[in-house]
């Protein structure tokens, strides 16, 4: 058989990169100095101090009240790390919100952060009479957690080194004693349901999940009364019920799982609230009276016996609802621009009103919510110009409250304004995409430098977010653009279903029409466009490099995605298997082709590179603990081209952390402040 139809891979040359020896070591140190080389260390420090001055750095977190305690989170300018406050609530102060007198601090991040080089603090969870606390933590950015727990009353520490290495997340049952959390298995997922009886010591596995493709969590109803055990894979969900406060009883199945069949589910009043993509793809919202039902029920039972509160639509996908005493909130996203919908129902789904948001192109986020019997909700809003800001919305009086907004220096935002254009793919579908900058610069009749921003995977939606670092480019006349590729959850349900398996292809290509419009609308121009994605925006990101190399300036790869093939075809491998609802499994002929015809590292040839007299600055970025993006793949891509003495083209990797960077304030601004001088480098503004 010719090679080039053999589906068996080849031994991979540069295997010898996965293993952290001193020779790979040695390598990816001297990548780091030929990095360090390339960039002005004035201009980094100049914009990593503009970062940190950007937003005062003493600041309180607006507080939450729980039943006892009010609770704030507190930064300090001298302080890398944050710090947890509460005072006492009493009869006085639960009238005036922000009273914070006689608060004091129940965990110091920074004490536990101080001999450690990386340091994630993955969930914090209070206890639900309020005096315990129960923290995750991880030191070394390889996502695997340990749990401590404190005693709040009397500031005793414990720790549980002989559990097994765990998922960041963490719930409180309703009996007081008892600790849910979730062990992974040997690729990293999270597989079991503990229960730790914090009294005892003692564990117990309630929960197993044995196929590969379902990760394991749970979450606690609104009148919390039930425990939710969520077993979900890309495509599919399975949910069991427990009484929250008998966590050792056996959970009981909710809907027989179908293949394909998503859904979500909430209690209140012991009605059961189900958002399921059942009837149709864009999901609708379904209520059952637990009374009157027995579960498991099949999927066709489930249909004859809830009763529909909103139905599906082909014009929306309905993203989500919260569950309060007298209102239910539903968050949906429109098919034609992305736009998010806020609404308020009457819990028999009867709408109320439409949410009215201060601003166009916003991102409506509900914040912390823990009392269900209010006649008010808090929301946090943000735009590409405008700071994330809380707000108290009254729903019986339609009425909105500013509580609190990001805090700016000497910034002025009015020069900055935010729009939203659409591009017609290669098959004719619109695309989305965003542009903020400067007033004067997007009115403009000539090209302007631009940083386009790309992702496309998992149905994740790029909705406008602020950016106090991202002020500093835009004051050097830099446009931020976002393309809402096809893959990303940017129009809805059926967005994403056209960008992943079979249709990958439609991201690549959605990601070049973009960029041949900008620069056919004049909008920038080659000279003056850098690219930057992460994660699994590598594979775009990748095929731009193979395929289209002369549209473009620079490109910037955060932790990519590049190595799909072979990563694919290694179950071994954290996620792996998970992720063959979102790739294809290579074991299947269809969908092997199809990976391999776009995998960046299958499809590199460095000779072409070689030739092409408008190449493109290449940065690539590694994490040496990354369990997501395995560090070799961006190391292999950057070797291959370096060994082809392919020139500008530049591997950063961090050598003390993971997928997400290093930790702490201060290491986060500098690696932004880096990023920052690599786009202002490619677009010759470095001087």
């Amino acid at each position: 058989m010719p090679q080039f139809l053999s589906r068996v891979l080849q031994k991979d040359p540069l295997s010898s990169l996965e293993k952290k020896s001193r020779e790979t070591l040695t390598f990816l140190e001297k990548c780091n100095q030929d990095a360090n080389s390339a960039l002005n260390p004035e201009l980094q420090e100049e914009l990593f101090r503009e970062i940190r001055h950007r937003t005062p750095l003493d600041h309180d977190s607006y507080p939450t009240d729980l039943k006892h305690y009010r609770y704030f989170v507190r930064q300090r300018e001298a302080l890398n790390y944050p710090q947890f406050w509460r005072p006492p609530l009493n009869q006085e102060n639960r009238q005036h919100q922000e009273k914070l007198e006689q608060a004091h601090c129940y965990l110091d991040i920074n004490k536990l952060a101080a001999e450690y080089d990386y340091f994630d603090l993955g969930d914090l969870a209070i206890s639900p009479d309020e005096q315990r606390l129960a923290l995750t933590t991880d030191t070394e950015g390889d996502e695997i957690y340990s749990l401590q727990l404190v005693n709040l009353s009397n500031n005793h520490w414990q720790t549980f080194d002989d559990l097994p290495p765990l998922a960041s997340d963490l719930i409180w049952t309703e009996n007081q004693e008892t600790l849910l959390c979730f062990p992974l298995d040997d690729t990293q997922r999270p597989w079991q349901v503990m229960a730790l009886n914090i009294a005892s010591g003692q564990t117990s596995i309630i929960f197993e999940e044995p196929d590969a493709r379902f990760w394991v969590g749970c979450s606690k109803s609104r009148d919390r009364k039930h425990l939710f055990i969520e077993s979900l894979s890309k495509q599919s969900t399975r949910y069991y019920l427990l009484p929250a406060d008998q966590p050792l009883n056996p959970p009981q199945l909710l809907i027989e799982q179908q293949e394909g069949h998503e859904y979500h589910a909430d209690s209140i009043d012991d009605q059961l609230y189900i958002r399921s993509n059942l009837q149709q793809a864009d999901f609708g919202l379904y209520r059952l009276d637990q009374q009157q039902v027995t579960p498991p029920l099949s999927p066709a039972d489930f249909l004859q016996q809830a009763s529909v509160i909103h139905p599906p639509s082909m014009q929306k996908t309905f993203e989500g609802f919260e569950l309060f005493q007298n209102h239910l909130l539903i968050l949906q996203r429109d098919h034609t621009r992305g736009r998010q919908e806020l609404s308020i129902h009457s819990l028999d789904g009867k709408k109320q009103h439409d949410f009215e948001p201060p601003y166009p192109l916003v991102s409506i986020n509900l914040s912390d919510n823990p009392d269900s019997d209010t006649p008010w909700v808090r929301l946090e809003l943000e735009s590409f110009n405008q700071p994330p800001t809380l707000y108290r919305y009254t729903m019986t009086k339609q009425q909105l409250e500013q509580l609190r907004q990001m805090p700016l220096n000497n910034t002025d935002l009015s020069q900055f304004t935010s729009q939203q254009i659409l591009i017609p793919a290669w098959d004719g579908t619109p695309i989305p995409v965003s542009l903020v900058g400067k007033k004067t610069l997007l009115d403009a009749q000539k090209p302007q430098p631009v940083l386009l921003y790309a992702y496309g995977a998992y149905g994740d939606p790029l909705d406008p977010w602020f950016s106090s670092s991202r002020l500093s480019l835009m004051e050097r006349d830099v446009i931020f653009a976002i393309a809402h590729l096809r893959g990303g959850g940017d129009c809805g349900e059926h967005w994403y279903h056209q960008g992943r398996l079979g249709y990958k292809e439609n991201s690549i290509r959605d990601l070049e029409a973009v960029i041949q419009a900008l620069l056919k609308q004049g909008i920038t121009e080659q000279e003056q466009l850098v690219v930057q994605g992460g994660s699994a925006a590598g594979i775009v990101l990748g095929a731009l490099y193979n395929r289209s190399p002369e549209l473009v300036t620079g490109i910037i790869a955060e932790v990519p995605f590049v190595d799909v093939l072979r990563t694919m075809s290694r179950p071994e491998l954290p996620l792996t298997i998970g992720e063959y609802e979102e790739w294809g499994n290579p074991q299947e002929p269809e969908a092997h082709w199809r990976i391999r015809h776009y995998s960046p590292l299958d499809n590199l040839k460095p000779e072409s590179h070689q030739t092409e007299p408008r190449q493109p600055k290449l940065w690539i970025e590694a994490g040496l603990n990354d369990p997501r993006v395995q560090y070799w793949e961006p190391a292999k891509w950057a070797y291959r081209l370096k060994k082809a003495n392919i020139e500008k083209v530049w591997l950063r990797t961090r050598m003390d952390s993971g997928h997400g960077g290093g930790s702490g304030r201060d290491q986060s601004y500098r690696e932004t402040a880096e990023t920052q001088s690599v786009v202002l480098m490619m677009l010759n503004k470095d001087q």
